[in-house]
């Protein structure tokens, strides 16, 4: 038997597959646009290289990081739904030879896209500044970053069924390990005495330990011990999985949780639910799906206020904290809270239509007397009972923190400029209009991306670089030489601003093509059209001859 079958298949189709190769072309071009326009910004040339290396350094640590995450963690947990990841075992096949597989399927076009853009990552080396071990360095950790977050990718999704579940675990074992021992060296009394040693668990230190300002003498073994270590987390949570796979894949068998009324509606509510839109039931069929958005704000809230008021020290009248009229502060918390939001929305407003296409329920349901348009009203419904609160609650937030910033400026003991006025209340408006219109856009594409792809983690990335990675790029593309040299904060505030509510307005206008289009995306899917083949010839073949 050939060695990891599966394995070998899943490369022989990646080679015909066209997607294998316009990732690495479209990742090339992100990456000299970046380059472009860090270059064009730049205003000391003698660290032109290394201010370069460490900004593509940083975007490709986060990178590898998180998205493997989204790549893998619907990988198993889709057979299972299916039903088909049982059939694999019929035969000779092991537990690794699945993981490994789906691994190579799944991670395959990130790791391309990664590899990519090594020689622009290169290019900060011929101008100077970057040492040729700092590059290899940085490489390494790459990888190796990378293969952890597949690895707890392909756990989470052999470990759980559904894909929001599967994401959910994978993102929160990621920054547990990322982030919770250099977190620990922060509180009053941490286990570790040395904080070198607490860092050494986290690959966030070892991505700092490449750069050359850090790569010191004394350091160095901390470095590759640190590399050591995270190639360990991608190894256990491998072996976990292939240990998982073969026990894991059956139906799960239902217990009775009487005791329990968080995860279900009572019958009241269940009856008021379908009295008021059939499909609104099936997609909000458990209150603790919007339970656990506000404990999402409630733990973000936590952090905030153990990080910034003496670790909890609660005597501390922290209303008149200095940090309350800190604008830019203010801004990312609001920023940070809304990104969440906005991801959460994203994926949540693809994962109903997406599951329902692929096991055919709309097909049943277009039999009934139930219309496409009380489907997506369902599901807009779905999506406002979820998010509103939450994102009443960071409008609140934001006027709250406006307030207290423009009470602030005009109680400092100095003439009162006019230009702080305007920059916080432009700020705090920007943030709000953009924290609505982006949840609209992402809802109204994520639906729309959920019937095209039928997987809510791609319907949801694809939302998500429309609406949020699509201004950044044109930003970063295009400002410089729109702008030309008046680059002022308002005309770039401007700027951004217009390319976020064209992305935003276009994906809006987008859900009354998808109410066209319902049944068709339902019985074939979007698909492009062939390419019209040359007219036929009806003229015999002996008459020509003739």
């Amino acid at each position: 038997m050939t060695f990891l079958p599966v394995v070998e298949r899943e490369l022989r189709v990646a080679a015909r597959r066209r997607g294998t190769y316009i990732v690495r072309i479209a990742t090339v071009i992100i990456a000299l646009g970046l380059t472009g326009w860090v270059l064009a910004e730049s205003n000391q040339a003698q660290w032109i290289g290394d201010e370069l290396f460490v900004v593509l350094s940083f975007l490709l640590f986060i990178y590898a990081g998180f998205f493997g995450l989204f790549v893998t963690a619907d990988c198993l947990s889709e057979e299972k739904r299916e039903g088909t990841l049982g059939l694999l075992f019929l035969t000779d096949l092991k537990g690794y030879d699945v993981v490994f597989g789906k691994l190579t399927a799944t991670s395959l076009n990130s790791f391309y896209g990664m590899l990519a853009v090594v020689p622009v990552l290169a290019i900060p080396l011929l101008m100077g500044g970057v040492s040729q071990g700092e590059v290899l360095r940085v490489v390494f950790m790459l990888v190796s970053l990378l293969f952890f977050s597949l690895s707890v990718g392909v756990w989470a999704s052999a470990l759980c069924r559904h894909t929001s579940r599967a994401l959910a675990v994978s993102i929160l074992t990621v920054l547990t390990i990322l982030c919770a021992w250099p977190m620990a060296t922060q509180l009053r009394q941490h286990p570790v005495a040395d904080d070198r040693l607490a860092y050494l668990p986290s690959p966030v230190y070892g991505c700092i330990l490449a750069f050359d300002a850090n790569y010191k003498p004394g350091q160095r073994l901390d470095f590759w011990l640190n590399a050591l270590i995270t190639q360990l987390y991608g190894w256990l949570f491998l072996g976990m999985a292939c240990w998982l796979v073969p026990r894991s894949w059956q139906d799960a068998v239902e217990r009775k949780r009487s005791w329990w009324r968080l995860g279900k509606f009572t019958s009241a509510a269940r009856a008021q639910l379908l009295a008021a839109n059939p499909y609104l039931w099936r997609a909000l069929r458990r209150p603790s799906k919007t339970m656990a958005v506000w404990l999402m704000l409630v733990c973000m809230s936590a952090f905030w206020v153990w990080l910034h008021w003496g670790k909890f020290k609660w005597l501390d009248p922290f209303i008149f904290n200095d940090q309350f009229y800190d604008a830019s502060a203010n801004f990312t918390r609001l920023i940070l809270a809304g990104f969440a939001i906005k991801v959460w929305v994203a994926f949540e407003s693809a994962r109903a239509l997406a599951q329902d296409r692929q096991s055919g329920a709309f097909e049943l349901l277009l039999t009934t007397p139930i219309k496409p348009a009380e489907i997506l009203q369902g599901q807009r419904q779905a999506l406002w009972r979820q998010f509103a609160g939450p994102i009443g609650f960071l409008l609140a937030a934001n006027l709250f923190f406006l307030v207290l910033e423009l009470h602030h400026i005009s109680g400092l003991n100095r003439s009162v400029d006019d230009y702080d006025w305007l920059e916080a209340i432009a700020g705090h408006a920007v943030i709000g209009i953009f924290l609505v219109l982006d949840s609209m856009a992402l809802g109204a594409l994520g639906m729309r991306y959920g019937f095209r792809t039928r997987k809510p983690v791609l319907a949801g990335g694809a939302a998500l670089g429309w609406i949020l990675a699509l201004p950044v790029f044109l930003f970063c593309v295009a400002g410089y030489l729109i702008l030309g040299s008046a680059q002022d904060g308002w005309s770039v505030l401007m700027f951004w601003c217009v390319l976020g509510l064209g992305t935003d307005l276009v994906a809006i206008l987008s859900t009354d093509r998808l109410l066209s289009e319902f049944r068709l995306f339902v019985a074939e899917g979007h698909k492009r059209k062939p390419k019209k083949s040359p007219p036929f010839n009806a003229t015999p073949a002996m008459a020509e001859i003739s």
